[in-house]
């Protein structure tokens, strides 16, 4: 269904702003992700936390779903009702999968290097859906919304290299089918929501002169379109 980037507004500055507060306000809530860069996550991921533990994905959720949700109730309906009318179908949170959550990456020069992983997302394998069979696995959706991003700016680069072309390719062969391909980058805006399929390789990419004040706040999630409806969680 979503085969090119989309970008909508969503948020005003001082509503990024009220958000980024509490974002901090919840310091204590952050997950460091990486022993060597400050990277974190406020909420689950099931790209991590999944990968290593279905179960531990589940109880990071109940623990963390309630938090965010108590304290941006406003933030979560506005993103549901804004996904609802771009993809013409109802959209909904399902209450054993983490809520859409936040990225957030610190001052840190190493972040200047394309050391984000070059990926798909592919983490609807990693979590449980309760009907399979009226669950649609094959357009997926991905989204980002900023909320604080460095001086000279953030984005996304990817790359024309879609999942089908390498469903049987080991990954020598992906990595040189990346290689061959073009990258494109995707400049992120401030309150502006960025909407594609997860099955496009992408990566998150590099800072450019960071900072030592500079800071990358995103909210993420993903959406997979079961029983009805656009089911949203990350």
């Amino acid at each position: 269904m979503v085969d090119k980037i989309s970008s909508l507004s969503v948020l005003t500055l001082s509503e990024c702003q009220e958000i980024r507060s509490l974002v901090y306000a919840l310091k204590e809530c952050w997950l460091k992700r990486d022993s060597f860069v400050p990277f974190y996550t406020l909420g689950a991921a099931s790209y991590i936390d999944a990968a290593k533990n279905q179960q531990d994905y589940y109880r990071k959720a109940q623990l963390y779903n309630p938090i965010l949700r108590d304290r941006l109730k406003w933030l979560y309906k506005r993103l549901a009702e804004t996904l609802a009318q771009f993809l013409k179908a109802p959209t909904s949170y399902h209450h054993s999968l983490a809520l859409p959550g936040f990225h957030v990456y610190l001052a840190c020069k190493l972040f200047e290097q394309p050391i984000a992983s070059i990926h798909r997302d592919l983490q609807y394998k990693l979590v449980h859906w309760e009907s399979p069979e009226q669950t649609d696995f094959t357009q997926p959706i991905s989204f980002t919304l900023a909320i604080s991003l460095p001086k000279f700016g953030g984005g996304l680069n990817i790359w024309e290299v879609h999942s089908q072309e390498t469903l049987e390719l080991p990954g020598s062969e992906i990595k040189q089918l990346i290689k061959s391909r073009a990258k494109r980058f995707y400049p992120y805006q401030v309150g502006q929501l960025i909407i594609h399929s997860g099955h496009t390789i992408h990566q998150a990419a590099p800072g450019k002169n960071l900072q030592p004040d500079d800071e990358r706040i995103t909210l993420q999630g993903h959406g997979i379109f079961s029983q009805g409806s656009w089911r949203l969680y990350w």
